[in-house]
């Protein structure tokens, strides 16, 4: 069985061949190929390049945000936050209800040490969608990177009470708390 057979990119290398399915390995099987542009877009693989490529221009009518966001992705894993931070914001225009692209572009500011634009990026998140835990968490921790404890404290709360599962949450409400 395989998941995609070609992608149509004739400029490329055949990066993207078949890709066979092994149902007795242990390694994750791809259920999608947007499991797969995930994954190598968390690995940093250029194989995503030629994928996103075929994405976008095999898409529906409706725009797909979703390869703009691996792209980021695969721009931050490499090292290229300029291009990574443009793939985001191409995801938001794209589809500004793509909460994750706003928690991955804050993020990265605030590796970055540019907590100021991870705070503003986070308070639009806030704004379109106010019950999603994890953007309370990223405010949490935004405001610890500030030294605004009492700010992290209430977030790391608040995102604990809408989802109890952020471990991470836990941890940043417990580590300020001492």
């Amino acid at each position: 069985m395989t998941l995609l057979p070609s992608c149509g990119n004739k400029n490329q290398q055949s990066a993207l061949q078949a890709l066979p399915l092994d149902t007795t390995s242990t390694k994750p099987s791809f259920t999608n190929i947007y499991d797969q542009a995930l994954s190598w877009a968390e690995k940093g693989d250029e194989r995503l390049l030629p994928l996103c490529d075929s994405l976008l221009k095999n898409r529906n009518t409706q725009p797909d945000a979703s390869p703009y966001y691996y792209l980021g992705i695969y721009y931050a894993e490499i090292g290229d936050t300029v291009r990574s931070f443009e793939f985001f914001d191409r995801t938001i225009v794209t589809d500004y209800n793509f909460l994750e692209a706003y928690i991955e572009k804050a993020a990265l500011l605030l590796a970055l040490k540019r907590s100021d634009e991870a705070k503003k990026e986070l308070e639009l998140l806030r704004n379109i969608a106010p019950t999603y835990a994890p953007g309370h968490y990223w405010i949490g921790k935004v405001a610890e990177a500030q030294q605004k404890n009492e700010i992290a404290i209430y977030h790391y709360k608040l995102a604990l009470s809408l989802d109890s599962t952020i471990v991470e949450a836990r941890q940043g409400m417990k580590r300020l708390e001492k």
